[in-house]
């Protein structure tokens, strides 16, 4: 049974990241239909009794390109499920503020925002169409959300430069943000790709390095050790379906583009039995994916026994844990 339904409204950005991965171009997309899209799931999770909290997640693209949509269902589905979660993936440069003071407080609006980096790195990667860095804006849109007391937490793309900064990053969310989370995700790429024992590297000295600041992790590489560990295996395809732009529906956001979506959404689309075709496969779960993930388990068990178990930041970051 579906309980978190990611809606992608656009994959247009007013950002050009250096490693974007989001497939762009295509017809525009369809806000009609995703309206009816969301309205249909808040009926079932009404009619239904899931056992996970039931979330909408916004994914993009800069879910804010789509700001009317976006804030339509936000309000539509937190006004019908109270204890649903709206959480929106964003690099917070186009953040509404007049109209999210309307949601001042509530703790079920979630941003996910991405920051690589201090600012001279963050912006040789994330830059505006023309060019411009977006590290400034960024920590702008961050302390509005705090100021409107809205959840907020950061994420930050990781490879072999971006570690060498990490100790920069996790100082300054800990000193000038106050945060004490971080989401980290190991960067894709098709090519020229790092080898498992590099990625486990570099997973190991950001784990090592925000334990001396008490700083607690997270990210995508949380759902590789899910072989070893029962709370964090992923069931994307299964809880989770990803409705694009098209109206296409996927297992997941880690799938579009990489692989062939499922179907199309239609109003008698069945939420009840959905099961993804494309689950995992060669998008995940591949032998190296397995690698890492095993390493993780064992560093976890050695020095981390604290992440042995999922927590509140793994349930914020995905939507795919039962």
């Amino acid at each position: 049974m579906v309980t978190s339904l990611y809606l992608m409204p656009t994959c247009e950005c007013n950002c050009a990241c250096t490693y974007c991965y989001c497939p762009s171009g295509g017809k525009p997309g369809d806000p009609g239909l995703l309206r009816r899209a969301a309205e249909s799931f808040t009926d079932h999770i009404r009619r239904s009794n899931p056992q996970a909290r039931p979330q909408i997640r916004f994914t993009g693209g800069e879910p804010w390109l789509e700001k009317e949509l976006l804030l339509d269902v936000a309000d539509l589905f937190l006004s019908r499920i109270p204890d649903g979660l709206v959480v929106v993936n964003t690099n917070a440069t186009l953040l509404p503020a007049d109209r999210l003071s309307g949601f001042r407080g509530d703790d079920r609006l979630i941003s996910v925002v991405s920051l690589d980096g201090p600012e001279a790195l963050h912006d040789s990667r994330r830059r505006t169409a023309d060019g411009r860095g977006t590290f400034r804006k960024v920590i702008e849109g961050v302390k509005m959300l705090m100021d409107l007391d809205l959840p907020v937490y950061l994420n930050a793309v990781l490879d072999t430069e971006s570690s060498r900064h990490l100790t920069e990053l996790l100082n300054f969310i800990s000193s000038e943000l106050g945060l004490s989370e971080l989401s980290i995700s190991l960067l894709y790429r098709e090519t020229d790709p790092l080898s498992p024992a590099e990625r486990y590297s570099l997973l190991k000295n950001a784990y090592s390095e925000a334990s001396s600041r008490s700083i607690r992790l997270g990210g995508h590489h949380r759902l590789l050790p899910g072989c070893w560990i029962p709370e964090l295996r992923c069931s994307a395809g299964s809880t989770t379906a990803l409705i694009d732009q098209d109206g296409m529906v996927h297992a997941c956001q880690r799938f579009v583009g990489r692989a062939e979506p499922d179907c199309i959404w239609t109003e008698d689309f069945d939420w009840n039995s959905f099961k993804s075709g494309q689950q995992c496969g060669s998008v995940c779960g591949s032998d190296d994916d397995c690698f890492v993930g095993k390493k993780l388990h064992e560093l976890y068990t050695q020095k981390y026994p604290e992440y042995l178990v999922s927590h509140d930041l793994d349930r914020v970051l995905f939507g795919v844990l039962a």
